[in-house]
């Protein structure tokens, strides 16, 4: 087994691990086990855990294909396409228990690194997404296109985020009952772009 393998080999098992079981059961000694290789091989190839998990979220973002491809879909109107794309991506996200939550923990990594957001930039095709928020709104400030999509991505994840800590806890009924995914994505697009769609 070549080295190229081995580190596919604990990429691979870390993504399986996180499906089948959540971030907290992605321990490095798990990880190792699952990837039959040694712990020694996983610091090597990836220097911490936090390396090794932000990684493994760039390979499950890059799973969901599907939602990505609805920005590509010029049949539909921009904000269509962007509504479609952040229902889709959040129907993704509750298939991973804590990606979301993990996905916002490891945006110091990303944010300190140029090298990382760099990646991560690509990874979320955060230009095309830039792209078609230019489409809706005609904005040209390159600032307040990324602070508005910093503003949707949060207002997407959140609800996921609460929803999981929701399913822990039990058979006994939650105090604050949240819409269905496709409520949700309906209501924060009605507000946010009440007075983009007023033009169209």
């Amino acid at each position: 087994m070549t080295g190229t393998d081995t580190k596919m080999d604990i990429l691979n098992a870390t993504v399986e691990l996180i499906r089948e079981e959540g971030f907290a059961c992605a321990t490095l000694r798990r990880i190792a086990d699952k990837a039959e290789t040694n712990l020694a091989l996983v610091n090597y190839h990836f220097g911490s855990k936090e390396k090794l998990i932000a990684k493994a979220i760039g390979m499950i973002v890059g799973t969901f294909d599907d939602a990505f491809a609805l920005l590509e879909d010029e049949s539909l109107k921009p904000i269509e396409r962007l509504k479609q794309f952040f229902y889709r991506y959040q129907q993704h996200l509750q298939q991973y228990p804590g990606l979301a939550k993990e996905m916002m923990e490891q945006s110091r990594l990303i944010l300190c690194s140029q090298h990382e957001y760099v990646r991560f930039r690509k990874v979320m095709k955060t230009e095309k997404l830039l792209d078609t928020l230019r489409e809706i709104t005609n904005e040209t400030d390159e600032a307040v296109l990324t602070g508005m999509l910093a503003q949707l991505s949060g207002a997407i994840f959140y609800p996921v985020i609460m929803s999981s800590y929701l399913r822990l806890g039990g058979e006994e009924s939650a105090p604050v009952q949240l819409p269905d995914l496709e409520h949700q994505v309906e209501l924060l697009f009605s507000l946010y772009f009440h007075k983009y769609s007023q033009n169209e």
